[in-house]
């Protein structure tokens, strides 16, 4: 995740050079902007005053002050995140395996289960409110996230903390007309970014998917955690190793690990709505996209 943050600093650093040497693509840089008696966005090719503002106050000549200037616009609030099961993976070296029932699939049935998770984001509509953190050989990071489903929309919610200097809220809607956008309001614009970039910064699939169709279940083990009992079914895709924590109602936790990349999620609360009103474009906001131009390719940056 933190190479992203790297990237926005780029683009950021390419825009304010737009400005300063005015040599701008041609197109349309304001989405959701001024409209006609008819309601009808009025597309101009001169950037917003308030967008050439923004970016004029960006240092061109000096990357540091980018960066100084980019974390002044930082929630200054520390995201603090915990595990309720721990940072790292659990320890089940001393668990003991136990013999499940298996339905027609042959994976563990769950019928005490109030809320199946595997049902409910294959489902229409759901709301979760989860944490998840990532380990890898580029570093930590854990990160508190809202995610939705509205029909063939999803939509990501979630804090990012840079580097012990504040957080940064991000969204990412993936639209039902095949697009996906990064939004960020505190810079009030958003950019359409390909789905290699999503990648990156958030697991989708482990959200998305419930239990991955092409795992195959391997056991099921009792395993104590902070002093309670929970039940852990362990699923293989390859050399993938996934692992599902249940108590006696919920799924409370997920592990994926797949070599030195490992993804731990949280899961805090799940439900079977979703609030229409976050599945559109934010109003007001500048479309990054027209500036840069529809070849730009963020992901290229990094």
């Amino acid at each position: 995740m933190k190479r992203n943050i790297i990237s926005i600093l780029l683009v950021f650093s390419i825009l304010a050079c737009f400005v300063s040497c005015k040599k701008l693509p041609e197109g349309s840089y304001e989405a959701n902007g001024p409209t006609d008696v008819n309601g009808e966005v009025i597309e101009t090719t001169t950037m917003p005053p308030e967008l050439e503002s923004f970016l004029s106050s960006f240092d061109t000549s000096d990357p540091a002050a980018i960066e100084e200037q980019f974390e002044q616009m930082l929630d200054t609030e520390i995201v603090e995140v915990e595990l309720e099961f721990g940072d790292e993976l659990v320890d089940d070296s001393n668990a003991n395996k136990v013999e499940v029932e298996l339905d027609s699939d042959g994976k563990p049935k769950h019928e005490a289960l109030e809320k199946d998770y595997a049902d409910i984001v294959n489902g229409d509509k759901f709301t979760m409110d989860v944490t998840i953190k990532n380990i890898s050989a580029d570093g930590e990071i854990s990160v508190p996230m809202v995610a939705m489903r509205n029909g063939d929309e999803i939509f990501f919610e979630a804090k990012m903390p840079v580097e012990n200097k504040g957080s940064m809220k991000f969204n990412v809607y993936l639209s039902n007309d095949g697009n996906c956008y990064m939004i960020l309001p505190s810079m009030r614009w958003y950019m359409a970014v390909p789905g290699a970039t999503i990648s990156d910064l958030i697991d989708t699939d482990l959200i998305t998917e419930g239990e991955s169709p092409s795992a195959d279940y391997v056991e099921s083990l009792e395993v104590e955690i902070n002093g309670k009992t929970y039940l852990c079914d362990v699923y293989e895709d390859g050399d993938v190793k996934i692992k599902y924590y249940y108590d006696d109602t919920q799924l409370k936790r997920v592990e994926t690990i797949n070599g030195e990349d490992i993804t731990i999620m949280e899961i805090n609360e799940v439900s079977e709505t979703s609030d229409a009103s976050k599945f559109v474009l934010p109003k007001g906001y500048v479309d990054l996209t027209t500036v840069l131009g529809e070849d730009f390719n963020l992901g290229k940056m990094y």
